[in-house]
C-alpha cells in the first residue's frame, strides 16, 4: 500500500469514528432524554398515586367520624295509648313528628342535620314512621295489589323485640316515586309502618328497625 492508499484508509477511518463519535453522543442524549421522561412520568404516577391513598384514607376516617357521631342514639317513645311505640335513631339526626288523635296518629320525619321541607312532596327522607288508623289488613291489601303490579317485592317481618307479631318487609317504590324499604307491623286495630326512602340509609334504617318496640 502506498503513501496516499494509507493516507486515505486513514482519513476513511477517521470519518467513520467521528461519525460513531457522533451517532453514539446523539444515542447517549436520546436514551438520557428518555429516561428523564420516563422518570418524569413514574413520578407523575407516583404522585398521582399517593394523592388517591391519601384521598381514600381522608375519605374512610370521614366516614369512620360520622358513623361514631350518630352514637349514642337516640330514642323515640310514643303515647302509651298506640302501644308505646319506640325505636332507636342517630343522634345527629334532626326530627318532626306530628302526632294526632285520629287519622294518621303519628307522622315521624328524620333526617341527618336539617329536616327538609314537609311541604316538599318531592323531599326523600333517612327514615319516617307512622301509626295509621287503618288495620293491618287493609294496609296488607294495598301492599298485595302493590307487589301484583310488580311495582315492590313484600316478605315477612318478624318484630325482634315484639313477641308473636309478624308484618311485612317491603322493598321498592314503596310510595309514588320514590324507592325504599319499609316494615308494615299491626298494632291492634292500627297499622306500624316504618321506612327510608334512600338506600344511602339503608345501614342506618336495619340498625332503626332493630330497635322497634311496642306493645301489641
Amino acid at each position: 500500500m502506498n503513501r496516499q492508499q494509507g493516507f486515505a484508509v486513514s482519513a476513511l477511518i477517521a470519518v467513520i469514528m467521528t461519525v460513531g463519535f457522533f451517532a453514539a453522543a446523539a444515542f447517549g442524549i436520546w436514551a438520557f432524554i428518555g429516561m428523564q421522561a420516563n422518570e418524569t412520568d413514574l413520578d407523575s404516577k407516583i404522585a398521582a398515586a399517593s394523592a388517591v391513598a391519601v384521598k381514600k384514607a381522608e375519605d374512610a376516617k370521614d366516614v369512620e367520624f360520622a358513623e361514631k357521631e350518630k352514637s349514642p342514639f337516640k330514642t323515640y317513645t310514643g303515647s302509651a295509648t298506640y302501644g308505646t311505640l319506640s325505636f332507636s335513631y342517630p343522634k345527629t339526626w334532626s326530627v318532626y313528628l306530628d302526632e294526632r288523635d285520629s287519622g294518621t296518629v303519628l307522622d315521624f320525619y328524620a333526617h341527618p342535620d336539617v329536616v327538609p321541607a314537609i311541604s316538599n312532596k318531592g323531599n326523600n327522607y333517612a327514615l319516617r314512621a307512622q301509626i295509621l288508623s287503618d288495620d293491618y289488613a287493609t294496609e296488607a291489601k294495598k301492599i298485595e295489589t302493590l307487589a301484583s303490579a310488580g311495582k315492590i317485592s313484600a316478605v315477612a317481618y318478624n318484630a325482634t323485640n315484639v313477641e308473636g307479631v309478624l308484618g311485612l318487609k317491603v322493598t321498592g317504590e314503596i310510595s309514588t316515586g320514590k324507592q325504599g324499604v319499609m316494615i308494615v307491623l299491626p298494632q291492634r286495630d292500627k297499622t306500624i309502618k316504618i321506612w327510608t326512602e334512600s338506600a344511602e340509609f339503608a345501614s342506618d334504617f336495619e340498625n332503626v328497625i332493630s330497635s322497634v318496640s311496642f306493645i301489641p
